[in-house]
């Protein structure tokens, strides 16, 4: 009648004072509530048991997590009643489908040292992993000690990187520290960053206006990895048009031979074209008319990998007073892509804006070097247009 849990333990597992037991000692008064809701995830202990072998076990210990996610419907599923711990509790879970309670702290990790009201984790009373005295030792569930290198692989990463994309990382990690407004934990990010490299930690903390602390304290020996192209984003990009972007501004009375023209060359080496006007619809200057991919208001050049303008003087005259059009030819300009552009564009548009006439800026005439400068970026340009770290 009576099953008592503890008796279930094995003695070698068995704590030295129990605190507490579980008793069946009747059926559910509600099957579902009760039963059907009930999450038993063997993944979840209590001090003084641990994991068999039992490879079986082993896999369920992953899964049944996913089990209750997947039949409870939440990662909540603690709060349900039948499920819910009848002793204090803390963890860092908060918000999610059917939360019940109301946090209202910001920290949500340990170790933390924004919020000293949070509960704190306990590395004498938190669980440890039973060690089984073998014949040849001691078996135990731990890290090796390669887990405690935690600047190496950031250090090759970073020194494998090309110039500009050290560029990026270091004004990344300004953009979002720039952010942080508490002050030790940017001066801890830092003392971070010497680690994996000293010229990112300097050019971080000076975009940041701030002294460059001592170095952390690093946990084992920080290694210089081999450098590797492998890992590069811009140094690896292909010298191609297959899957970009060509975006072709056009409005009343364009060109429709020019048009065409930039269409089937951007086409034919692989590149996908979307037509952009101020309008849905607009009739070129063969009385054709064509409905656009995308109206100017709604289709940023943002969306193109590089961009073409198209248009009538009296055109651009009046899109030259549109900020949506200056827009879309000054964000090109500032992500360093390819433009091409006609007289009216460049008299009406262009002339009004901070846009120098680099190599990647070029006149309708030049189809094949558009075509090639669509390939890629003007990484060079990117100084003149931001600041950088």
């Amino acid at each position: 009648d009576h099953l008592d849990a503890t008796k279930l333990i094995p003695e070698e597992l068995v704590p030295v004072k129990v605190v507490g037991k579980m008793v069946l000692n009747r059926y559910p008064d509600n099957f579902f509530a009760e039963t059907e809701q009930v999450a038993f995830c063997p993944s979840h202990l209590p001090p003084g048991v641990d994991f068999s072998n039992d490879p079986l076990l082993q896999g369920r210990l992953f899964s049944y997590l996913d089990t209750q996610l997947s039949r409870l419907g939440s990662p909540n599923f603690a709060q349900i009643p039948i499920n819910a711990p009848k002793c204090p509790f803390a963890n860092n879970q908060q918000d999610g489908h059917m939360q019940m309670q109301v946090p209202k702290t910001r920290v949500l990790y340990e170790p933390q040292s924004l919020d000293p009201t949070r509960p704190r984790e306990s590395a004498k009373r938190g669980f440890n992993s039973f060690h089984e005295q073998l014949d040849d030792g001691v078996k135990g569930r731990v890290r090796d000690e390669s887990f405690a290198d935690h600047y190496s692989q950031p250090r090759m990463f970073y020194r494998s990187q090309t110039t500009t994309e050290q560029a990026h990382i270091a004004t990344a990690y300004a953009f979002e520290l720039g952010k942080v407004d508490t002050a030790h934990v940017r001066t801890r990010m830092l003392s971070h960053l010497i680690h994996i490299d000293e010229d990112l930690a300097n050019r971080v903390a000076t975009a940041l206006g701030m002294e460059l602390p001592e170095p952390a304290d690093a946990a084992a020996p920080v290694q210089d990895l081999g450098t590797s192209k492998a890992v590069q984003t811009i140094g690896l990009t292909p010298d191609s048009l297959k899957g970009r972007m060509i975006g072709i501004l056009v409005a009343e009375g364009s060109n429709s031979s020019e048009v065409k023209k930039f269409e089937d060359a951007a086409k034919a080496q692989g590149a996908s074209v979307k037509i952009v006007a101020p309008n849905k619809e607009v009739v070129l200057d063969d009385g054709t008319r064509i409905q656009a991919d995308e109206r100017l208001a709604g289709g940023p050049s943002v969306m193109f990998d590089a961009v073409v303008s198209i248009i009538m003087p009296d055109q651009a005259k009046k899109l030259a007073k549109d900020s949506s059009a200056l827009d879309w030819f000054n964000d090109a300009y500032n992500h360093c892509k390819a433009i091409a552009y006609c007289g009216a564009t460049d008299e009406f548009i262009l002339s009004k804006l901070p846009v120098e006439k680099d190599e990647f800026v070029t006149p309708l005439a030049e189809l094949d070097a558009f075509i090639s400068n669509a390939k890629s970026r003007l990484w060079e340009r990117e100084p003149k247009v931001r600041d950088l770290a």
